[in-house]
């Protein structure tokens, strides 16, 4: 497909629907408990399906109940991305309302701010368990992490005695666990590698439950100086304004998941690729940027920060050495007094 292929399917729900055969809908309504379909007309029943979808978010919790892990990865990475298609490997339930054509996968531009918008209503709600908040702050915060870790983690903070197999046998279907190590969504399981990490990998912990907890929303970023004047500085250069907080949401998510910082001036160069920034002076932008990536905690680092890797550690010896030179210098005063 040609990117002006791929904008002509940036579409409402009802857009995708209308292409769907009517024993689609069908079961569309069956699975979401929709009554009265059976002898509407194609166009009633779309109109059911999106009244019935859009009015709260009961349809969201029925989705989200069933959802294998493999399509709710391929769904939250479009709901991180400014674009609303990515390459399609396989099909995909249209139950989820994501509707795969020629390869590649889309997501209606309603049922994309619907979502985002549960997402957010469900990380702020009290209703989640402190297990639920635990593994989600950890793959936010991690991108990867040892079940070693994770049972540090969760005797630290909710008080848990289980062993890394219980844990592991906890975490199927509801996580991506592969080589001792779970991943975040957006991480290909098939690409990865845990062989060796674990050795030479430590790991960043907050101080309290309450900051841990932060890491419960994806684009959670601590606050700094750099990563303000790179926000200040992409402000202008945005082509729809509307789009101001998916463009800080996505370079502060991508610069979480880059473990090169040569890499990083590629995001940018993307986005103006899509038409979502305009041309800007890179020279510039990438001074900006490489000083913001070393603010923001990064999963190849255990969630720690490089300018903090950066710090050069103290060491003993020369305290020792400085205080045997002032001790010299005390007994070189007394005999010159005497």
């Amino acid at each position: 497909m040609t990117e002006e292929e791929i904008k002509h399917y940036e579409q409402p729900l009802a857009f995708y629907l209308q292409q769907e055969k009517t024993e689609t809908l069908k079961k569309i309504c069956k699975y979401y408990q929709i009554k009265g379909y059976s002898n509407k007309k194609k166009s009633e029943q779309i109109d059911l399906i999106v009244a019935h979808v859009f009015k709260d978010f009961t349809a969201a919790d029925r989705m989200f109940e069933t959802m294998s892990v493999e399509d709710y990865n391929v769904l939250n990475h479009l709901l991180i991305a400014d674009t609303f298609s990515a390459e399609a490997e396989r099909e995909i339930p249209v139950q989820n309302f994501l509707f795969v054509k020629d390869d590649y996968v889309f997501i209606p531009a309603d049922i994309k701010e619907y979502l985002r918008r549960y997402v957010v209503e469900k990380s702020q709600s009290q209703e989640q368990s402190d297990e639920v908040k635990l593994l989600v702050s950890a793959v936010n915060l991690y991108g990867y992490f040892s079940l070693a870790h994770y049972r540090v983690l969760a005797e630290r903070f909710t008080a848990s005695q289980q062993t890394e197999e219980q844990l592991a046998e906890e975490l199927q279907g509801i996580a991506t666990v592969k080589d001792g190590f779970v991943l975040n969504p957006l991480i290909e399981a098939a690409h990865f590698s845990g062989a060796g990490i674990e050795s030479k990998r430590q790991y960043y912990i907050p101080d309290t439950w309450e900051d841990f907890q932060n890491y419960f929303a994806f684009e959670y970023h601590e606050d700094s100086s750099e990563i303000k004047a790179l926000l200040q500085f992409l402000k202008p250069y945005i082509v729809d304004i509307n789009q101001q907080k998916d463009v800080r949401d996505t370079v502060i998510v991508m610069m979480k998941m880059i473990d090169n910082p040569a890499n990083l001036i590629s995001i940018l160069k993307d986005m103006i690729g899509q038409n979502v920034l305009r041309a800007f002076d890179m020279n510039q932008a990438s001074l900006l940027m490489l000083n913001a990536y070393q603010t923001v905690r990064n999963w190849h680092l255990g969630g720690y920060k490089m300018i903090e890797l950066k710090k050069p550690e103290k060491r003993v010896i020369n305290k020792r050495v400085e205080k045997k030179s002032k001790k010299r210098k005390k007994k070189n005063i007394s005999r010159v007094k005497k």
